[in-house]
């Protein structure tokens, strides 16, 4: 069972409405956001070993046979939920940085700050990182897709921009080549999570106007 600290970002089964027309028959593009939806309120509600695929199948209103169809395990259904959850974030960061420009400075403030502001107010982000948080120690797989799927890509977007911040002249040519820079960058917005996550809503240190854009 999940701590009350994740069970409260996503409303509990019974709280959940059932879908209407949910069993009417769905294109895959149809039917797999609303199997992802049901996946990520089972992970965030029961945690990674108490989500059942029954569960998913339940709050989905579809056959539980019908989800194997789209996904042959349950941690294939958690990654999918995963990237279905944090991949609209990576892709508005590299929209906001990369199409809009600017000094890369800048650009890395204000990257931290998005993170941190989307670990902090995105009800979807939040609970996928308190689960994580909570239960890698026993599911190394949830460790390995945070590591691939956030960690190495955060990273390598960093690492661009540090790149573009020696072609402009912004950073020395060393900059760019020093070991974990990228992963020191993108710290305080963790740390300020795992505060937030640790201390509660009201005594984590707020680290929302340290990571402010450079005026």
């Amino acid at each position: 069972m999940l701590p009350a600290m994740v069970q409260h970002e996503i409303p509990s089964r019974n709280e959940t409405p059932p879908l209407t027309g949910a069993r009417r028959r769905l294109a895959p593009e149809a039917r797999t956001p609303q199997i992802l939806e049901a996946a990520l309120a089972e992970f965030a509600e029961r945690g990674y070993a108490g989500a059942r695929m029954a569960g998913v199948a339940t709050r989905a209103g579809i056959a539980k046979g019908l989800i194997y169809h789209y996904f042959p395990s349950k941690s294939a259904l958690f990654l999918a939920t995963f990237r279905a959850a944090t991949g609209p974030a990576f892709e508005a960061a590299e929209r906001r940085n990369f199409i809009t420009g600017g000094p890369v400075r800048a650009m890395l403030a204000d990257l931290i700050g998005v993170a941190y502001a989307r670990l902090r107010e995105a009800e979807r982000e939040r609970a996928l990182f308190r689960l994580i948080v909570v239960e890698a120690g026993r599911f190394p797989e949830l460790a390995r897709f945070y590591r691939e799927e956030v960690l190495s890509r955060a990273a390598g977007l960093v690492h661009a921009m540090l790149h573009a911040g020696v072609a402009s002249g912004e950073f020395r040519p060393e900059v760019a080549e020093m070991p974990c820079l990228a992963e020191a960058v993108m710290a305080p917005a963790v740390a300020g999570s795992v505060w937030r996550l640790i201390l509660g809503e009201h005594d984590a240190p707020d680290l929302a106007v340290r990571q402010a854009p450079a005026r």
